[in-house]
């Protein structure tokens, strides 16, 4: 009988983590000022690592560490540096994508666990099987294989080198993530950690040559956003994934704030242990946690290239949400909420708890500030800090999540 995956989680700060954790992750992935893929997330220095590795493995779970940048000369030294402080303090796998990065960590760090990044492309078992020569326990496969071929992989390789894939998230329009786009508009290298996702802009685009055969694509006054495409959602296939032979799914989104995190990491725990426990469980469960993604800001859902090619490669214009980030819940006790503001919300509001076990009903009956102890009609300053009564079972660590409104 096959284990059921991994769930992999992002983490670009601190309380992300702390989230992930506390909403079922498995491992949780970050990384450092450097030598990673996202460059302007939070990010850990190196005593944040210590902590997000001793608060992890205190939950149980496996921390990663992303450095996966291709590597230039001048980089390996400080790469070489970043992975022997990791394996020091106990983070549990770097992942890597450079073959030259890939060589000198293994040499220098031989008992730190090393994931080949789903930059390298890996489309085949005999890829994967180099890998595992060169001393990689996993690869996370090319987001461009359909699910047909990573279970034919999968079986073919039976264990000699783990694989993963993501499930969920963002993607782009580069192959495996190798975008040249961001470079050249704007200086700032993709591959170097720097995207500043010039996919996601309007565009006119015109074929001089070809007029008479237009791009099928609907634009309006501000143009198109043909290269920008669709968001990667899963979670209506677990079923299959969970006895595909993957060893652990990967959620995209180290530049999300702690609401994505909860909700996604959530709905996915929820999610693969329902479909574990069989009995139709999960077939039951699956309009809740459909409704859940669409709480969090993304784009058009899409299975990316899991049955063949994207619905559509691009035109994912701008992101749409059910509901926004309204606070974070820092304490719960007598009978009442202590929550830190993020979006602001009034007295008499309907709000949701978003919950390890799933969303949970509130009502706003009244609003104290934090420190003065003022009854206010409304919460308007980011991060301000207010107590409200909660009879539901919610507790620190939660989220509240609540409309979305008018911002002009």
């Amino acid at each position: 009988m096959m284990k059921t995956p991994l769930l992999l989680a992002p983490a670009g700060g601190m309380r992300a983590l702390q989230t992930a954790l506390r909403f079922g992750a498995d491992a949780v992935y970050c990384g450092l000022q450097t030598y990673g893929l996202r460059a302007q997330a939070g990010n850990f220095d190196e005593n944040a690592l210590a902590e997000a590795a001793r608060l992890v493995h205190a939950a149980g779970a496996k921390l990663y560490l992303t450095l996966n940048v291709f590597a230039r000369d001048g980089d390996l030294p400080g790469m070489a540096r970043a992975a022997r402080m990791a394996q020091e303090i106990g983070v549990d796998a770097a992942i890597v994508s450079d073959l030259g990065a890939l060589a000198r960590i293994r040499r220098e760090t031989p008992h730190l666990a090393l994931h080949v990044s789903t930059q390298a492309n890996a489309t085949n078992a005999e890829t994967a099987r180099v890998y595992s020569a060169l001393g990689a326990s996993r690869v996370v496969l090319a987001r461009e294989l359909t699910l047909d071929e990573i279970e034919r992989m999968a079986a073919e390789l039976r264990g000699e080198i783990e694989l993963e894939a993501f499930v969920h998230g963002a993607m782009c329009m580069a192959y495996s993530g190798r975008c040249l786009l961001s470079a050249a508009l704007t200086g700032r290298s993709a591959n170097g950690g720097a995207c500043s996702q010039p996919c996601r802009w309007d565009y006119a685009l015109t074929e001089r040559k070809r007029p008479e055969e237009p791009l099928p694509i609907e634009e309006d006054a501000r143009g198109t956003a043909v290269l920008s495409a669709r968001d990667l959602c899963m979670i209506e296939h677990l079923p299959r994934l969970s006895r595909s032979g993957l060893a652990c799914l990967k959620i995209e989104g180290r530049m999300k704030n702690e609401l994505y995190v909860a909700t996604v990491t959530g709905a996915y725990r929820r999610g693969l242990d329902a479909a574990k426990r069989g009995g139709g469980a999960y077939e039951a469960l699956l309009p809740q946690l459909k409704r859940e993604l669409e709480c969090v800001s993304h784009r058009a859902y899409d299975t990316g290239f899991y049955f063949g090619a994207p619905q559509a490669p691009g035109g994912a214009r701008g992101t749409e949400q059910a509901a926004e980030y309204v606070g974070y819940v820092l304490a719960a006790q007598g009978g009442e909420l202590l929550v830190e503001m993020k979006n602001r919300y009034f007295a008499g509001d309907r709000l949701e708890a978003v919950t390890p076990d799933g969303p949970v009903p509130l009502t706003v009956e009244e609003i104290a500030l934090e420190g003065t102890g003022e009854h206010v009609d409304a919460v308007r300053v980011p991060g301000q800090l207010a107590r409200i009564p909660c009879r539901a079972a919610v507790s620190a660590g939660d989220l509240l999540r609540g409309p979305v409104r008018n911002r002009l």
